[in-house]
């Protein structure tokens, strides 16, 4: 008897030892999993945005040409430079006036002995404060700063355009894997197809209602279809892959897709269509925007040789062993009129005429080009949009049509081979069903990205 208690105290012991470690093993792999993310389309646009590289290059562009703004307008403002100094001379220069000088210096007799007199001091301080400001240029400083105005407004358009190009890659990315997830639901539905096939036809031969050929056509049409199965697992994963490395995520990190395949049909004209995209693109709005800063530039250019007037005032003050405290001061008034410059001004003006000229030719191929875009983006939205109407409720009759199939199949009426037949149809028609909704949700993507506005 107090063998059987020690040996049950012995089995709770190691019981509650084992407890203990299993727990703390748990512990720690929990907290070494990194728990799942979920993204829905907008948090994956948001955290894309937050993380792209090109985008925050983007943004530093702005501040950039904000700060070349400030830079500029500077330049109209009266500008104010100190100067001092401090100088030690060691060896000063002397002059020797001899006793023969004509003048009697002091009342000193003649023929007195020379006397070297020192010229300067040692130890000099000197010091100026000039103020200059500009106050006619011929249009120059002011043409600058209306440029580095424009550049800004031009950086801010730029930065549009990435953040467009970046949620049109998100959008086509975040849907490419609810694509390939439904084909692999597709694929597992068709598996379990199969598979209670191939488990009737085995009870059919084993009851002699059918033969072993039939077995064997429906053990390969589940082999065939796990492959299939395989394969969209796979590509799922892929896509997974790609969506991370779009949105700037760890490879390794495990997310979820919050989202479905769900379209609202909608009637897009290709001219409204080509009408809101010259007005609302970015890019479009920012090559005008350098056209504008190219016609400053030919301005600014003109102005070279132009005369130019401005005021300007200085406070001098100098301080020695020798001299006291002295301060002096003056304002002013300067023209400056260029006569000769070698022919430097004629040369910018037309080194501006011909970078506005290069502007307005990419200008017309711009804009030809979002035409382009815009009307394939448009065809392409309604071809999607015809293949949905054209399949409508083909899933439906697909899914009837199997399940009729079965039955039959059952009861005997149908081979195998015809049953194979209505359910690869019943897939195709799923297939093509969720290509269609894809196809037509990324038209819809790429058409808001062409015009610049949701459609």
């Amino acid at each position: 008897m107090f063998r059987k208690c020690t040996d049950l105290r012995v089995v709770l012991l190691l019981q509650t030892l084992g407890w203990i470690l299993v727990s703390t093993l748990n512990r720690g792999t929990a907290a070494t999993e990194e728990p799942v993310q979920t993204f829905t389309l907008a948090q994956s646009i948001s955290y894309a945005l937050s993380n792209s590289r090109e985008f925050q290059v983007a943004q530093k562009d702005v501040e950039l040409a904000d700060e070349k703004v400030k830079e500029a307008r500077a330049a109209l403002l009266p500008q104010l430079m100190l100067d001092t100094g401090y100088t030690f001379d060691g060896d000063l220069p002397t002059i020797v006036l001899d006793g023969d000088f004509p003048l009697n210096l002091g009342g000193l007799p003649a023929d007195t002995e020379p006397i070297e007199i020192e010229m300067g001091a040692t130890h000099n301080f000197q010091g100026r404060a000039q103020a200059t400001y500009p106050l006619f240029t011929w249009g120059q400083l002011g043409n600058i700063y209306r440029q580095a105005v424009l550049g800004k407004q031009a950086a801010e358009r730029t930065l549009e355009a990435v953040q467009l190009d970046i949620e049109l890659k998100v959008r086509q990315a975040f849907h490419s894997v609810l694509l390939v997830q439904a084909f692999a639901d597709v694929a597992e539905q068709s598996l379990a197809q199969v598979e209670r096939r191939s488990e009737l036809a085995q009870q059919q031969k084993a009851a002699g209602i059918t033969t072993r050929l039939e077995v064997i056509r429906a053990n390969v049409q589940v082999v065939n279809t796990r492959s299939q199965v395989i394969q969209a697992q796979n590509q799922s994963k892929l896509a997974e892959e790609n969506f991370k490395l779009t949105l700037g995520l760890p490879l390794d990190a495990p997310v979820l897709i919050d989202g479905s395949l769900h379209v609202e049909l909608k009637s897009v004209k290709v001219d409204q269509a080509i009408a809101t995209a010259l007005e609302r693109r970015p890019e479009i709005r920012q090559i005008e925007i350098r056209e504008q800063m190219g016609e400053k530039q030919v301005k600014v250019a003109k102005a070279g040789n132009k005369p130019r007037v401005s005021t300007f005032g200085n406070y001098i003050f100098n301080d020695s062993e020798r001299q006291a405290f002295d301060t002096s001061w003056s304002v002013g008034l300067m023209v400056q009129f260029p006569i000769f410059d070698g022919f430097a001004t004629r040369a910018r003006i037309n080194q501006a005429r011909v970078s506005l000229d290069q502007i307005r030719t990419n200008k017309d191929l711009l804009v030809d080009g979002i035409r382009l875009e815009v009307k394939s983006a448009v065809f392409d939205l309604e071809a999607a949009q015809k293949l949905i109407e054209a399949q409508e409720g083909i899933v439906e009759q697909a899914e009837e049509g199997l399940r009729i199939a079965n039955v039959q199949h059952e009861a005997g009426l149908i081979t195998g081979v015809e049953l194979t037949d209505v359910e690869l149809s019943h897939t195709q028609a799923q297939v093509n069903r969720l290509q269609a909704i894809h196809d037509y949700i990324v038209a819809v993507a790429r058409l808001e990205r062409a015009i610049g506005a949701k459609v």
